[in-house]
This record gives C-alpha cells, sequence and structure tokens, in this order.
C-alpha cells in the first residue's frame, strides 16, 4: 500500500512539474496566432524576460512563503516604500550611491522581518498581518513622495535596469541568480527540507524539533528582501520613483506561484515552476497589450487565471486523496 501510494504522489508531482511548461507553450503559441507573430519576435521575448524579472523576484520570496502555509500580500507596498525611501536618498539627501541602495534593502529585510515576527510569535493569521502591512507601507510611501515623481536618480543606478552582460540584461542575471538560489534552498539545505515540513505539518515539524518560528520569520524576511530588490531593479529601469510602484504586484506573484505548482494549502511546489509560472504572467500581460485589450479587461483575465489555478489546485489535491485513502 504504500509502495502504491508512493508511486501516485510522482506522478502527481511530475505532472505538476510538466504542466506549466504546457501552459507557456500553450499560450505561447495561443498569442503567437492572435498577435499575427509579434509576440514571438526576439526584441519582444527579450522584453518579456526583462518585465518577468520583477514578477519574478517577487514569485520567488512568494513561493516560500506559500510552501509555509503562508501569504504575503506586503511585497507591492515594500517595493513602493523602498523606493520612495531610495529616491529620497539618492536624489534630495544626495547620499553615496551604494548607501541608498543598501538602505532599500534594509528596509525590505526590515518589513519581512516585522511580517514574521507577527506571523510567528503572534500568531497572527498572515493575510491580515500583511494586508496591514501592504496598506501602512503604500500609506507612508504616498506621505514622502506626495504625489510627486522623483527623478534625477544617478547615473550609476541604471546599471540594474538597463545594462547588459553578454548581451543579457543584468536584471534577468539577477533573476537568474536568486532563481538558482531558491532551487538549491529548497532541494539540498535543511531549511528547504524543514520549511515543506512545516508547510506539509506544521504540528508534526514542531514535534520533530524543527524552530518553526525561526524559519517562518526568515521566510517572510526573504519575501521582503526580494521585494525590495525588485524595486532596485524597478527604480533602475525608469529612472525614478513613483507611489504607484509595486501596486497589483502581489496577485502576479501569488498567481505565478499557484500557475507554477505551487500549492496554496502548502507543503508542495518550487522556485523554478514559480518562475516559469510569473513568465506565464508577464507573456499574458504582454499578449494582451499587443492586441490593444483594456487594462480593465486585463485585471479580469488575470484574476481568470488565478480563480483557475486555484481550483484546479484544489481538485488535484482532492483527486490525490481520493487515491491515497482507498
Amino acid at each position: 500500500m504504500n509502495k502504491y501510494n508512493l508511486k501516485i504522489k510522482t506522478v502527481f508531482a511530475k505532472f505538476s512539474k510538466s504542466r506549466v511548461l504546457i501552459i507557456l507553450l500553450l499560450i505561447l503559441l495561443a498569442f503567437a496566432i492572435l498577435t499575427k507573430g509579434k509576440t514571438v519576435h526576439l526584441s519582444n521575448i527579450m522584453n518579456i524576460l526583462v518585465q518577468a524579472t520583477v514578477t519574478g523576484l517577487m514569485t520567488i520570496g512568494m513561493a516560500l512563503v506559500i510552501i509555509d502555509r503562508g501569504i504575503d500580500l506586503s511585497v507591492g507596498g515594500v517595493a513602493a516604500l523602498s523606493s520612495a525611501i531610495g529616491a529620497i536618498c539618492m536624489v534630495e539627501l544626495k547620499l553615496p550611491w551604494i548607501i541608498c541602495v543598501l538602505i532599500m534593502l534594509l528596509i525590505g529585510i526590515l518589513i519581512g522581518f516585522v511580517n514574521g515576527i507577527t506571523i510567528a510569535k503572534l500568531s497572527v493569521p498572515p493575510f491580515v498581518c500583511t494586508l496591514a502591512v501592504l496598506k501602512t507601507t503604500q500609506g507612508v510611501a504616498l506621505f514622502i513622495l506626495g504625489g510627486r515623481t522623483i527623478s534625477g536618480f544617478p547615473e550609476v543606478h541604471a546599471f540594474f535596469g538597463q545594462s547588459s552582460i553578454l548581451k543579457i540584461p543584468v536584471s534577468v542575471w539577477i533573476l537568474l541568480i536568486f532563481t538558482l538560489l531558491g532551487w538549491l534552498i529548497l532541494r539540498s539545505s535543511r531549511f528547504g527540507k524543514e520549511l515543506y515540513a512545516m508547510g506539509g505539518n506544521p504540528k508534526a515539524a514542531w514535534i520533530a524539533g524543527i524552530n518553526v518560528t525561526r524559519n517562518r520569520v526568515l521566510v517572510y524576511v526573504i519575501s521582503g528582501f526580494l521585494s525590495a530588490v525588485a524595486a532596485l531593479i524597478i527604480t533602475s529601469r525608469i529612472m525614478c520613483a513613483q507611489s504607484t510602484i509595486g501596486e497589483g504586484m502581489e496577485l502576479d506573484a501569488i498567481a505565478g506561484a499557484v500557475i507554477g505548482g505551487v500549492s496554496l494549502a502548502g507543503g508542495e511546489g518550487g522556485v523554478l515552476g514559480a518562475v516559469v509560472g510569473s513568465l506565464i504572467i508577464v507573456m499574458i500581460n504582454n499578449g494582451l497589450n499587443l492586441m490593444a485589450v483594456s487594462p480593465f479587461i486585463q485585471t479580469g483575465v488575470k484574476g481568470l487565471v488565478i480563480f483557475t489555478a486555484v481550483t484546479f489546485d484544489a481538485l488535484q489535491r482532492q483527486r490525490e486523496n481520493r487515491l491515497l485513502s482507498r
């Protein structure tokens, strides 16, 4: 019976990994036909990869949080506040550029730490905590900027969003590096194994001696840090800071993770699938833009994609549970 159950889990795991690639290819083919080949032009593919760097970084952090049965709605607010304070430091306070970059990253780490401590120590539900932090950070960013768009960043800041190495944009290299690190953490580290155990059965993980509090705080710190890195790339790309930076990105990150096979029930999924899932979200946005579809309809389409992914995940889990109970 145990061998039979193991085979079932293996089949479902392989299907989940291949599912996201199949979806990617189908969407690529569909938009290639609908846009008469515009989406598969080399320049547009590179544009998609560049756009996917921001969503992809946030999705990596979101994937780790969801594997731990959590959610982080504050990622967009972290990006907004980090970019706002970074702009003030660079443009108005004239602080050294590297110090400003470190401040931006530190903001993400601190907000992630606050999320983690509040959720892990005080047992505040992740949805409530991170939603409150989202509104707080967005409000502070609005207050700091006062509705302004701050430009005049030092030229060196353009490196992250506008430079290339070996003809590949630096931002894409950054995403590849963090994707590899995330994959190695989940696959090879003790922390990764403990994270899956916590997501699968938190009580059993605690009984087994896993430091659930420490790991949970670390997960949210990573998510906050990656959101700050995303803010760094956004401001580097547009060379200005706006209060709207990061708006709605939490939904794209959640959608990318779920489409990529990360189960909202926790304990399942991986970074590679999540990043491909974020690429799918960006491809959908890009294809709809090329088709001149209304932004309002685009929002509805993304909502439908999230609904479909979550529903499929729930149905797949129910089917697996029924087979395992036989």
